[in-house]
């Protein structure tokens, strides 16, 4: 889930800076489209045995796909009328909305100890994303790009319960496989007629670059990863490593030569990782 929450974090300074560039849903399409024949390949070299789907088995898949679809498309529309650093603030919210969902199906009680250490690490993960400013943080506005990603988020945040109950015992490769192509039907049936009238062939080449990276290393991958983890952890722990997106934002920044935040932020990162620790602990 660390690598999970590093590689989700570079698809939101790639995502605004190549969203005026294509529709959201041909946008999307593209990058599932792309992971179907990257993972398709990964499923032929797996020991795992390729199985077509059942009927039951494509409503399954169908389901999850649809909570992804819905992110994903969100996070690209919302993205167009709003900035990263509000799109940012909003994410933060999902491990709470994942807290509630986990409660209704399973049961599953985070405690005290637990709850608390979700509240600070999910403040902590708030002041790093307004880099420690106060004014930014009061001038933050509910605008129409918050409450569209707000939908996106609220679907994300079912998505590790989700795979939870849906899960039956299918093999994680082909989970991630069908779920992907699941989504792309979707995205196909959806967005018909914004996907046969973009002009594929003006798209530049840096922009299916950006899309691949994005198709290889935020679609197939993350979702082969958050699957993985969510048969294994929790489902509230599994989303809480998303809080530390903003913080993985910021040294990406740092990286590529970006100033040095306050010292409280640096703070704020010692209080997230330790708040983490303790939720993980719980």
């Amino acid at each position: 889930m660390l690598l999970f929450a590093f590689l989700v974090s570079t698809s939101f300074t790639i995502g605004r800076a190549i969203t005026f560039s294509l529709d959201p849903v041909a946008l999307t399409f593209l990058r599932f489209s792309m992971a179907v024949v990257i993972f398709s390949g990964v499923a032929g070299l797996s020991k795992e045995q390729f199985r077509f789907p059942s009927l039951r088995n494509w409503l399954r898949y169908f389901f999850l796909a649809l909570l992804l679809v819905i992110f994903f498309v969100t996070m690209f529309e919302g993205l167009r009328w709003t900035t990263p650093l509000a799109a940012g603030a909003v994410f933060t919210l999902t491990p709470f909305m994942t807290a509630i969902i986990a409660l209704l199906l399973f049961g599953q009680r985070l405690g005290l100890v637990g709850l608390t250490g979700l509240v600070v690490a999910g403040l902590a993960s708030i002041w790093i994303v307004f880099g420690g400013e106060l004014a930014a943080m009061q001038g933050l506005r509910i605008g129409k790009g918050e409450v569209i990603f707000l939908v996106g988020c609220a679907a994300y945040a079912g998505y590790a319960p989700a795979v939870k109950k849906l899960h039956h015992g299918s093999g994680l490769v082909n989970l991630t496989l069908w779920t992907l192509v699941a989504g792309s039907i979707l995205l196909l049936i959806y967005g018909w007629s914004a996907i046969v009238n973009t002009n594929w062939h003006l798209v530049s080449p840096v922009i299916y670059l950006a899309v691949g990276w994005l198709s290889v290393f935020t679609t197939a991958i993350t979702f082969y990863l958050i699957q993985y983890a969510a048969l294994r952890l929790p489902s509230v722990k599994v989303m809480s490593y998303t809080l530390l997106i903003p913080a993985f934002i910021l040294l990406q920044q740092l990286v590529n030569g970006g100033s040095w935040p306050d010292i409280s932020v640096l703070i704020a990162l010692g209080v997230l990782s330790g708040a983490m620790l303790i939720l993980q602990r719980a």
